[in-house]
């Protein structure tokens, strides 16, 4: 069914919604194309690093760095019925994303996360953020399930992001004309939003808007270039999860701790896997929770398995991300059943883990 907005019928928007997509991608592939001929390294959607990953980790952990977030993609839903089309898909509440920005899981019947957004408003429409490399198979199941609902999902590739993280960021944003709002505020400036997403030691800041005026920032002065090693570890050191190809549908929300980041709102109304989500939760049936932990060994790929001492032969954890950290040595978010943590010794490729603490309180919950 066609819904006419005034007087432009639904292939006219088709229409423009091809010329604001290729046009998009042109200048997100320009983009690109200038930060490979600066030294950075691509690999398929991200730009990695630029020739020296651990001194950009460093100074990521001890200075302020701008990164450009091409590994990053956009699902736009707009629509009078946008709001209550995502309110019966995702775990938080969404009637509660305004001037803020907010988790929220994907989930399968089976409670299972297919992916993880990071949502905020533009206008009537909604963003969600996402890893580019699941952006189309997700794209592609949301959309199954719109049927008669008055809302348009679809890849918003004319929107690029700029993060900015470390005690320089502030005023950064300042010298070049945009707020800095406090977490988890997301304030707009024309036509670019700053989003505040968490940092272990500051908050860090997400720029969105259209490519043309994001890749307009880049470089970012008096902040150091960095690829998206260098985010991914400054994500594993504030506790944040991703979900990517490797880890969709391996984990109830609880297990990346995403009820500890405001990402499950166990009041609204049902979504997909809600009940079981809910039986977790009140019935204390969790058994699996996500930690901080590093080890001296190479970088293992999202998905690979930990053992533990206490479960012989059987697998006791699942990595959720790792990256290189400053020391050296590697950094992951893994999540670990909670009677190895607790009681055994946890390894991965057979060298002890050692678990860190994470930035927001753990133990009460589990």
């Amino acid at each position: 069914m066609a819904y006419p907005v005034g007087d432009v019928g639904f292939d006219t928007i088709v229409t423009l919604y091809s010329k604001v997509h290729y046009r998009g991608q042109a200048v997100l592939r320009e983009w690109k194309t200038e930060l490979i001929e600066a030294g950075g390294r691509e690999d398929r959607d991200a730009i990695l690093h630029y020739g020296d990953p651990q001194a950009e980790v460093v100074a990521a952990a001890n200075g302020s760095v701008a990164c450009a977030l091409t590994h990053i993609g956009v699902i736009k839903a707009s629509g009078p019925d946008a709001a209550s089309f995502l309110q019966g898909q995702l775990s938080n509440d969404i009637q509660a994303v305004q001037n803020t920005s907010q988790l929220s899981g994907y989930c399968t019947a089976q409670g299972r996360l297919l992916a993880l957004f990071r949502i905020m408003r533009q206008g009537d429409d909604f963003l969600l953020l996402l890893p580019q490399e699941i952006l189309a198979p997700t794209l592609k199941r949301l959309s199954m399930f719109v049927l008669r609902a008055k809302v348009t999902l679809s890849a918003a590739s004319d929107q690029a992001l700029l993060g900015l993280a470390g005690p320089a960021a502030p005023e950064a944003l300042r010298q070049i004309g945009l707020p800095a709002p406090t977490l988890p505020e997301v304030a707009p400036e024309g036509l670019l939003h700053v989003m505040t997403v968490p940092g272990r030691a500051s908050p860090r800041f997400i720029v969105l808007g259209p490519t043309d005026a994001v890749r307009g920032l880049w470089p970012v002065a008096g902040l150091a270039p960095v690829g998206s090693q260098a985010w991914a570890w400054l994500d594993i050191d504030s506790g944040q999860p991703t979900i990517g190809s490797a880890t969709s549908e391996a984990f109830v929300p609880q297990m990346v701790n995403l009820d500890l980041l405001n990402g499950v709102n166990f009041r609204k109304g049902c979504y997909p896997g809600q009940e079981i989500v809910a039986r977790t939760h009140y019935l204390g049936r969790l058994k699996q929770r996500m930690y901080r932990a590093s080890f001296a060994g190479p970088v293992p790929p999202p998905g690979a398995t930990l053992t533990a001492s206490n479960l012989p032969g059987q697998p006791a954890g699942t990595v959720v991300e790792a990256q290189r950290g400053p020391d050296g040595q590697v950094d992951l978010l893994a999540v670990v059943q909670i009677s190895s943590h607790d009681e055994g010794v946890v390894t991965l490729q057979e060298t002890p883990l050692q678990f860190r603490e994470l930035p927001y309180p753990l133990a009460a919950s589990c």
